[in-house]
This record gives C-alpha cells, structure tokens and sequence, in this order.
C-alpha cells in the first residue's frame, strides 16, 4: 500500500511548470541532480522530452521517480529551455512532454497512483 507521504512527495503533476524569474538553481545542484541519472538513463529522458522520441524505460522511470525527484526533474528541465531560445509554442511542447513522462514514470513504478481521468490533450492540462 502506497502511503499518503509517498502521494505527496511524488504525486501526479497536471501543471504544465511555467519558466520563471526566479533565480536559477545553482550549477553545483544541477550538477549534482544531474548525477543522479546515469548518461543512458539521462538521454532516455532528455530524447523524450526535448524530441518527444523516445519511450523511458521502467529502470530509468524508478531512478527519474526515486532518486531524481519532481523538483530536480522540472529545474533541468527548465535550464534545457535556457541553452536555446525557442519559439514559446516549442518551449510549451518540451515542458508537456516532461509532464507527461514524470506521470508517465509514476504510473509505471506507483500503478495504484492512477490519474482522475485519461490523459490526452484536452484533460491533462487546465
């Protein structure tokens, strides 16, 4: 049985992160949250997400979901839209796409986590 604490660390995600003003995330946590994927696991996330081509496997999912994190995910997520300036359209599509993997990773290893409805385009966003 899954327990309320684990619901709310990891949860299932319906908000699209939206780049901020905040202050970036230092080097060093990047680095270090970086670290946490190992360099197959971490182009099985990153091809899915910036290219939507790539499927993450369940080993890669349980690493992404345990030892990554929500936050970690979304900060490198966003410093990917730093190192190229994309139109929005492009900048709404790669952070979609790492929503949908991040639910897609927890479905994987917290089955009993199910979303309120199916995912498709006109539910999974507000």
């Amino acid at each position: 049985m899954v327990s309320f604490a684990l619901i709310v660390k990891i949860g299932l995600s319906r908000d699209i992160p939206e780049p901020s003003n905040a202050p970036e995330p230092s080097s060093s946590y990047l680095t270090d949250c970086a670290s946490l994927l190992d360099p197959s696991c971490g182009k099985e996330v990153f091809s899915a997400i910036v290219f939507g081509n790539e499927t993450v496997s369940g080993e890669c999912c349980d690493t992404l979901v345990s030892d990554v994190g929500k936050e970690c995910h979304d900060e490198m997520t966003k410093y990917i839209l730093t190192l190229k300036k994309s139109p929005k359209n492009i900048e709404h599509q790669i952070l979609k796409r790492s929503e949908i993997v991040w639910n897609h990773c927890v479905l994987q290893d917290y089955p009993a986590l199910e979303p309120v409805g199916e995912l498709n385009e006109e539910n999974l966003y507000y």
